[in-house]
């Protein structure tokens, strides 16, 4: 969709919206669930050291995705501006967070915010190891890590907050297509790997206020879009829901490679209603196709390596 951005405005409006809440949401949700591996005595390696594992093969997979296009383009795991920066993002926040368990939440939310806010000032955090990213989307993830989980379901199930939640979603899809000028310089921090001198419209001193900003915008999505998170099984999507990961790991070397051919970019500057129905149709074939169980099978063997890695253990022989 990025590169899209440079043939119509409306993509432009699209990406604004999309980031806007779901990276901070996945890492978000992904907090809800570590609570038990973040307040657990002993570290979990065995769970984590595989999301590093995952980090490094989805980033060879990505550059020689890349290679294959451009042949002086070689692998680094140093740059994480791709793909894998999430899973690499994911074993920093586990850890983060273990290593502050002992820490009152309330003393490790506000400051992990006001890293967030003060790291944009630092000119060189954004070139390696997905550091800017980690920081910015901590307190996302951490927030998960203190937040109940039941007690938030019952929360969001209240009529009122799903309306209320309904309204904030559709207000700021329709602001970032009306006000897509004013609103689009916040792209760069909802990704969040950019610092400040990076930005078109520099406030000075006070640039943090646009991160600010972008934290309340974040926050403010990503509870709207739970209000309207279905809360029972839908007939197909929720069994597609369940394989998230594969897809997430084998789509976009193979969408890569499609989006540059000679053809699909051509219709990606023909007509905007050719080149959703190009999205939309692409879009769901990846999802179904990546959905099968053999991609599964292989994403499942890098997050639990553990079993085939015993088999390659020499036995010892009985005497």
């Amino acid at each position: 969709m990025e590169r899209s951005c440079d043939y119509y405005l409306t993509d432009r409006s699209l990406f604004l919206f999309i980031y806007s809440f779901h990276m901070p949401a996945f890492l978000f949700i992904s907090g809800l669930f570590a609570k038990r591996t973040v307040q657990a005595d002993r570290y979990n390696w065995r769970k984590l050291l595989p999301y590093l594992l995952v980090c490094l093969v989805l980033g060879l997979f990505r550059d020689w995705s890349i290679h294959i296009r451009k042949p002086s383009h070689g692998f680094s795991f140093y740059d994480q501006n791709k793909i894998s920066w999430f899973m690499l993002a994911l074993f920093a926040c586990y850890s983060i967070a273990w290593l502050l368990r002992k820490v009152p939440g309330k003393y490790v939310l506000p400051g992990s915010i006001a890293l967030g806010l003060a790291i944009g000032y630092v000119p060189f955090i954004s070139e390696g190891f997905a550091l800017s990213r980690i920081i910015v989307f901590f307190p996302f993830f951490y927030a998960g890590v203190l937040i109940d989980r039941d007690r938030f379901a019952k929360v969001l199930d209240k009529p009122v907050l799903r309306g209320t939640g309904a309204f904030l979603f559709l207000t700021w899809f329709v602001l970032c297509f009306v006000l897509q000028k004013q609103v689009y310089l916040l792209r760069r921090l909802f990704t969040g790997q950019n610092n400040y001198d990076e930005l078109p419209n520099a406030l000075g001193t006070t640039e943090f206020l646009y991160r600010a900003l972008a934290y309340a915008i974040s926050t403010l999505i990503i509870f709207a879009f739970f209000t309207l998170v279905p809360r029972h099984s839908v007939p197909r999507f929720t069994e597609l829901g369940s394989r998230t990961l594969a897809v997430y790991f084998w789509h976009l070397p193979f969408l890569d490679m499609i989006t540059h051919t000679e053809w699909a970019v051509d219709l990606m500057k023909s007509s905007l209603p050719a080149q959703l129905a190009f999205a939309v149709l692409l879009s769901t074939a990846l999802t179904y196709f990546f959905s099968w169980k053999p991609f599964q099978t292989a994403v499942g063997w890098l997050l639990d390596p553990w079993p085939w890695l015993r088999k390659l253990r020499p036995h010892e022989k009985v005497s």
